[in-house]
Parts: structure tokens; C-alpha cells; sequence
């Protein structure tokens, strides 16, 4: 399966087997899960997200999102495997005690901005796990049974699909 119609629709990289960089960006955090997928989209924005979806389903192909690499599991064969860590917005409101992140926003950056306020998140125990993984896996961490998981703080999100 080829992919030059989907890199010349988005903005960001699509890499396939056999391009330069490949191995390196399909790679998982962790080295025992292997990744066979057919290529990585690394999203510059949600208008390649969306782009990234409709190829795929036009393709029969399956879509998979690890923003860090946290999360694998296996199971992605000939999947596109989607990275967002172009989506590295990271706003802090004070007044409000919100911060509002990107999809590829590790949890370090947050509790970084965050502590120029006096504040904190609800992150787990490691800086590199992303915000998006976390939370949308429930987010037990060293604050949650005071606060509770960080799943149940998300005011809002902003998805995409095709």
C-alpha cells in the first residue's frame, strides 16, 4: 500500500517501511512491543488528523494514536500509526485553574507551566507520559485519591474525525 496521496494532503511527515527515519518513529517507548504498522503520520495539525482518517478509511486501513510512544500494546498491523507531538500547545489559565493542552503535550511541560502559577495537574508519576494517554486511560496518580483521577477534571475535549 502506498502513501503518496496522504503526504501530498498533509502538512506533516508521513513515513512508510524503507524511508529514512521509519524504524526510528514507528518505534514504542517500550522496546518489547514490536509495531508492524504501514506507516506514521506525524500530524502538524487537526486538519491532518482528519485527512490521515479519511485515507485510511478509503484505504480499509486501520488508524492507531500513540502521541509518546506510552501506551503500546501490539495489535497494529498495517496500521497508520498517528504521532501528535507537533500538537505541543500548552496554555495555563490561573484565574480559572484550567490548562489547555495538545494532543502530544507531555505531562512534564504541563506541571512546568502550571507551577509558575502555584499549581499543579493531575499527572502520574513520570514527566515523558503524554497528557492525552493518561487521561484517556483514567490518570491514577499520586494525587488521585484526594482529587481523584485525572479523567474526571477534563472540562472538555476537542476531537476529530473523517
Amino acid at each position: 500500500m502506498g502513501f503518496d496521496a496522504l503526504r501530498n494532503t498533509v502538512r506533516g511527515r508521513v513515513l512508510e517501511s524503507g524511508d529514512a527515519d521509519f524504524d526510528r518513529v514507528a518505534r514504542p517507548w517500550s522496546l518489547a512491543v514490536t509495531q508492524p504498522v504501514a506507516a506514521v503520520a506525524e500530524v502538524a495539525d487537526a486538519e491532518d488528523v482528519a485527512a490521515v482518517l479519511r485515507h485510511a478509511r478509503a484505504a480499509g486501513c486501520p488508524v492507531v494514536t500513540q502521541p509518546t510512544g506510552h501506551g503500546a500494546a501490539g495489535g497494529v498491523e498495517n496500521a497508520i500509526l498517528v504521532r501528535t507531538g507537533a500538537l505541543d500547545r500548552v496554555e495555563i489559565d490561573p484565574v480559572a485553574r484550567v490548562a489547555r493542552v495538545g494532543a502530544g503535550v507531555q505531562w512534564g511541560r504541563v506541571q512546568a507551566a502550571a507551577a509558575e502559577h502555584g499549581l499543579t495537574g493531575l499527572a502520574g508519576s513520570n514527566p515523558v507520559v503524554g497528557v492525552t494517554g493518561y487521561t484517556l486511560g483514567g490518570g491514577a496518580g499520586w494525587f488521585a485519591r484526594k482529587f481523584g483521577w485525572a479523567s474526571n477534571a477534563v472540562r472538555a475535549f476537542e476531537i476529530v474525525d473523517a
